[in-house]
Parts: C-alpha cells; structure tokens; sequence
C-alpha cells in the first residue's frame, strides 16, 4: 500500500495495467486499502493520489529521509552525473544530426542507434553502486533495479521502444520515475541540482 501510494505520488495518474507494471504486490487489495482510506480515487483517466493520499505521502517520505539520511546525499551526488548522461542519451536516441542539423531520429541509421544503445549499456552498469547503497537502507528502491533490468533485457531482445517509450515500462520512464523519487526522499525541488 505504501508503494503504491509512492508510485502514485510520481505517476499522477495511472491506470491498473501502469500500476501493475510497477507495484509488486496485490495490486487490487492495495488499490481497494487506499481507496477505502481516501488516498487515492477512481477517474475515467486511471488511479489518482487524493489531498489525504499527498499528505500521507508526505509523512512516508519524512519517515524514509530520515531513516536513510546517512546515505541520501551521497547516493543523490552519484546520481546527478548519471542522470546527466541519461539525459543525452535520451536526447540521443530521440533526435540526430544530419547535415549540420537536428533532426527527429527516424530509427533508419542502425549504426546511430547501436551506438546509443552501447551508451545506454555501459551508463546503465553505473548505476548499480548508489542504487544498491539505497536499496539497503530502503528495500523499495530495488524494484527500480528490477524494473530497470527488465528494460535492459527487452532492449537486448531487440525492443528498441524499451529505451524511451512514454507509456511503457522503458528504460528512460523508470529512470524519470527514481529521479522524481530521489529528488523527493531528498527533499529537494527539480530545479535544485
């Protein structure tokens, strides 16, 4: 219940099959406490937090900060460099250069996308060490790792859609979704670096 109060606080608004894809428990059962606790709310677009839920979100975040203190701003400082590197190779995958120009990648160049691809593996290999470092003061984050894997294993297979689909369980959502995550535990705004 308590992760899917978290993952709603992030998502905003999620249908069941996004959620499922993400809680790692009896999504029904966890749906049905927090609807019954006034956390969340059934709308025609999916699952939302309520006032109550941002509140009680608010305390499980004040509640982990402070039992991961000694390891948040460490963990948060690995992070940023990453994230850097995330970023581009996002902004990689999605646009290139063709003529001196930035152009909507249109997936033709193989080569172009095996290189992002290869960025994406070895950045990807970085992140094991700050995202153990929190795992083992807070057990949830590795569902990130969990999640993170998957995307890797299906890139590997040849779904390319897994490096930065929007509404699939792709590398670059669940990357979003533990940066709004850690810049939350930490305390911080988005635009704080």
């Amino acid at each position: 219940m308590v992760l899917l109060l978290l993952v709603m606080r992030i998502k905003g608004r999620a249908p069941p099959e996004i959620l499922a894809a993400v809680v790692d428990t009896d999504l029904n059962a966890a749906i049905e406490w927090c609807e019954h606790n006034g956390f969340v709310e059934n709308t025609r677009l999916g699952y939302r937090i309520t006032e109550l839920g941002g509140e009680r979100v608010a305390e499980l975040y004040a509640s982990e900060r402070e039992q991961a203190e000694a390891v948040i701003p460490d963990v948060y400082e690995a992070f940023l460099p990453i994230n850097d590197v995330i970023k581009q190779i996002v902004t990689d995958w999605q646009m290139r250069v063709i003529d001196g120009q930035m152009v909507l990648n249109d997936h033709r160049d193989p080569r172009h996308d095996d290189r992002v691809i290869a960025r994406l593996h070895d950045t990807d290999a970085k992140v094991a060490r700050p995202l153990a470092s929190l795992t083992s003061v807070l057990p949830r984050f590795d569902l990130y790792s969990q999640r993170l894997r998957r995307a890797i294993a299906r890139i590997r297979e040849g779904d390319h859609t897994m490096v930065a689909a929007p509404i699939k369980d792709s590398y670059h959502t669940v990357w979003f979704e533990l940066h709004e995550d850690l810049i939350l535990l930490s305390g911080r705004e988005r635009t704080e670096r």
